[in-house]
């Protein structure tokens, strides 16, 4: 049997190859070549931006914790205002203070509202916290916050303040649209985030309503 000149060196330049390569450098080669939904630290959460603060939003409250905030923070300046109510973090809980608290003392009092992020709301996000090696998962305010029905008094007492009709979507939808299309419930994972284009159909017999 005859051995091509080519082949040889071919061989002989992957075989060294392979002598020369790290063990780190060829489980890093091995990982690469998995999809990406089979890689250790596949998470997609991270990759969609779903979870926590922004980069950023809490750089203040880590120099406080550090120590390290006054040194470039400067000398506290009295500006002269007050207020009678300072509301700290402006997301769904805060806003609804501020407004229950002017509603009780009236419309003369003044609220402040501070948060660290650049827009009032509150942002529809997880937070994750890493504590003794496993990861706590905290939705604040948006717990459930996807249909009124769970909604306590004080929150239904706020939507009716601000003249929102949450119900009133029943007298615009057609319920029965969906099942006369023979449609039904699924979930689409797309190829970007989840390493192919695939839907999957939700375990559900009937079109739920909303």
């Amino acid at each position: 049997m005859t051995i091509k000149r080519r082949d040889f060196l071919n061989g002989v330049a992957l075989g060294t190859a392979g002598l020369l390569a790290s063990p780190e450098r060829l489980a890093a080669l091995a990982l690469e070549s998995l999809d990406p939904e089979a890689r250790p630290d596949y998470y997609p959460p991270a990759l969609t931006g779903l979870r926590g603060s922004y980069e950023g939003s809490y750089n203040a409250a880590h120099a406080l914790r550090d120590g390290s905030f006054w040194e470039s923070a400067g000398a506290p300046q009295d500006t002269g205002e007050s207020y009678d109510l300072a509301v700290v973090g402006a997301g769904i809980s805060g806003l609804a203070a501020a407004h229950f608290f002017r509603k009780s003392a009236g419309a003369s009092a003044r609220v402040i509202v501070f948060d660290n992020h650049d827009d009032f709301g509150g942002h529809a996000k997880r937070n994750e916290f890493r504590v003794g090696g496993r990861t706590v998962l905290g939705y604040g305010g948006t717990w459930s916050i996807d249909s009124p029905a769970p909604y306590s008094a004080v929150a239904k007492a706020l939507i009716r303040d601000l003249g929102i009709d949450v119900m009133g979507r029943r007298s615009i939808m057609d319920w029965q649209l969906y099942g006369s299309l023979k449609l039904g419930h699924g979930i689409f994972f797309d190829k970007e985030t989840f390493g192919a284009d695939r839907l999957v159909a939700a375990p559900i017999k009937t079109p739920r309503r909303g």
